[in-house]
């Protein structure tokens, strides 16, 4: 209710333990002023409950990862999941995702930094930073505080590149199935999770082709490219296609060991090139490091072109291919015959071990 004073009224309200006041120059401008701002602040409280209050970290997270599991390998969804863990764990699950900055960007980069490496620091912003373009584009998230970061310098450590003696001694310990997989690793430079999930229905006996598919693309789909088969592959192709465990399997490769995976495609390996290795008295390597060394004699041996080898790798950009050579025309099919061992051995048996 209003009251004077002085030569003006004071006009007066009280709503949720909050005082406002004001003076006019009437009683009846100091209670009309009472009753507009009751109704001014009822409503922007109405308003403010209806607004939702943006997106928290852990709702960003979950909507993320649903999408990475659809369109990513296993591999990446976990590194994915990893991340996001560190950070719900480093702001805390109800964290509202546009209260998220710069600066709070560049901390958490910096301790994980200090606490892992550069590297696996700058692994995390490339994981983070997809996933607030990701969520700009799709999710209504206004702004990525991920774009004003910058990668830590870092030394890129040269990846092992095993000998040649190496590889063949691995080769020779070798037999059946296993011997075949090695057979494809060697004959197309194919991922190992390219050969794991192969089909027969890849493999054109015929025309002397093999088709290779990758999911390391931008939005995870896959993509094929095709290779001519050297002969070597081709007879060892041809010999598990006629030896095969599983008659009625579409898959190349399938797991035979006892197990719970028995009679199903390969997923991984964890042991497989360790023992192989260690029964070839030979330092350890895996599977990626024959895909290297298939490229690093291409180039080093035989001076394949960069452009050639980066088909053959299934690579977007020949930057990538380059980081797999050491040194840097003809036809395809001439490329892919090319001795990995100088003149090629011809003693090597795919009679299981």
């Amino acid at each position: 209710m209003p009251y004077k004073e002085g030569s003006k009224w004071r006009a007066s309200i009280m709503l949720n333990g909050e005082r406002r006041s004001c003076l006019k120059d009437t009683k009846e401008e100091a209670k009309k002023w009472e009753v507009e701002e009751k109704k001014r602040i009822v409503k922007d409280e109405k308003k403010q409950l209806k607004e939702p209050k943006g997106t928290v970290l852990f709702e960003f997270a979950g909507k993320y990862l649903d999408y990475c599991e659809d369109h990513f390998s296993r591999k990446v969804y976990l590194e994915k999941k990893y991340v996001l863990k560190r950070i719900i764990q480093t702001w805390g699950p109800e964290t509202n995702v546009e209260t998220i900055t710069v600066e709070m960007a560049e901390k958490y980069l910096s301790e994980q930094k200090k606490a892992r490496s550069a590297h696996a620091s700058n692994k995390d912003r490339k994981h983070l930073l997809a996933m607030w373009n990701k969520g700009e584009s799709t999710y209504g998230v206004k702004s990525n505080p991920f774009k004003g970061t910058k990668n830590f310098p870092h030394d890129r450590q040269p990846q092992y590149v095993p000998q040649q003696d190496d590889v063949l001694r691995v080769l020779m310990a070798s037999g059946g199935q296993d011997r075949v997989m090695l057979d494809t690793v060697l004959g197309t430079a194919a991922r190992r999770s390219s050969v794991f999930r192969m089909l027969w229905e890849d493999v054109n006996f015929e025309h002397k082709k093999i088709r290779i598919g990758t999911k390391k693309t931008h939005d995870g789909s896959s993509k094929y490219h095709w290779l001519d088969m050297s002969d070597d592959l081709h007879e060892s192709l041809m010999w598990w296609w006629n030896n095969r465990t599983f008659k009625d399997s579409p898959y190349v490769f399938m797991d035979d060991n006892p197990g719970p995976h028995y009679g199903k495609p390969y997923s991984e390996r964890r042991r497989f090139m360790n023992g192989l290795c260690e029964r070839a008295g030979v330092k350890p390597f895996g599977f990626h490091a024959i895909r290297r060394f298939v490229a690093s004699v291409f180039a080093d041996t035989h001076k394949v072109s960069m452009k050639k080898i980066q088909y053959i790798l299934g690579h977007s950009s020949v930057s990538t291919t380059e980081r797999y050579v050491y040194n840097i025309d003809r036809d395809m099919k001439d490329t892919m015959n090319l001795p990995m061992f100088g003149s090629e051995p011809k003693n090597f048996t795919r009679k299981a071990k």
